[in-house]
């Protein structure tokens, strides 16, 4: 895991917009099964305040077994939250997917991508901001008796108080697909009450052997404070693909990856650092 204040690098997700993104997919192939699972995209914009501190997080892992196949397992998470008297936008992605061949493997692969953001609100204002979100999932297996693949991808968000260290409210978005002999799926979300969404798009494909599940969202959250907050925005989204085949004895349930929203009170250990907003607005536009 490896924490970051922003730094500047910014151009790696603002060079494609969001619907693009969705082009991660992986081509099928009758010769090998793969997993691939991938929240292209989160885009936060248009806050009604500017934060304090921002900070990201990111988290990879992956695993494989080979002993009479091979197996490729890589994972991708990229997160920034820029905040400046200049552009104020936070945005992050992840990615993992596993490609195997053979009759005797397993692989793993799993990302996590968050942003943090920390903000005053005064008694009586309304802290605000617009989300899009995108989750898209794929397998392809080339013998569905033997082989099996599975992939999960979740994104949520937490509105956290610092000082009382209680969570106000929380929003998430999942999806999971399976393939072994028959494909299968699920989707969940779990809406707060002051996050309106503008538009939630579902869609599944199957061809063949080869099957794919989206989901696209978008929305405003809005919520006004009766007393002064020292607010926290969290968002983080993980990601998991496994794909194995036979003679390998049947898997356990993976666990899902531990979620940031699980540990250290939401980010607990962010630490308050020195407001940079001064330092920023003095530095010059280079648009």
């Amino acid at each position: 895991m490896k924490f970051n204040h922003i730094s500047g690098s910014i151009a790696f997700l603002l060079a494609t917009p969001l619907v693009t993104s969705l082009s991660v997919g992986i081509a099928p192939s009758s010769a090998a099964t793969i997993a691939g699972s991938a929240a292209a995209a989160v885009t936060i914009d248009n806050f009604s305040h500017t934060p304090n501190d921002t900070g990201t997080v990111t988290n990879t892992y992956t695993q494989t077994i080979a002993n009479t196949g091979s197996v490729i397992s890589q994972a991708k998470a990229e997160a920034v939250f820029i905040s400046n008297c200049h552009e104020l936008l936070a945005a992050n992605l992840s990615q993992s997917e596993v490609i195997g061949s053979g009759n005797n493997y397993s692989g793993l692969a799993e990302s996590q991508a968050a942003v943090i953001g920390d903000f005053s609100i005064k008694a009586e204002e309304t802290f605000s901001f617009t989300v899009q979100t995108i989750l898209h999932l794929l397998t392809s297996v080339s013998n569905p008796q033997s082989e099996q693949a599975s992939a999960k991808g979740s994104i949520s968000f937490a509105l956290i108080d610092t000082v009382s260290n209680i969570l106000l409210e929380s929003f998430q978005f999942a999806i999971g697909l399976h393939s072994f002999k028959a494909p299968e799926l699920s989707l969940s979300y779990n809406l707060a009450g002051n996050f309106n969404p503008t538009q939630i798009n579902f869609a599944f494909l199957e061809q063949g052997n080869t099957t794919s599940l989206s989901l696209y969202t978008s929305g405003v959250y809005s919520r006004t404070f009766d007393s002064t907050t020292n607010l926290r925005l969290v968002e983080v989204k993980n990601n998991m693909a496994v794909a194995q085949a036979q003679p390998v004895p049947q898997a356990e349930p993976v666990p899902e990856p531990t979620t940031i929203l699980g540990t250290a009170m939401f980010f607990g250990f962010l630490t308050k650092r020195r407001k940079l907003k001064n330092q920023l607005c003095k530095v010059k536009s280079k648009v």
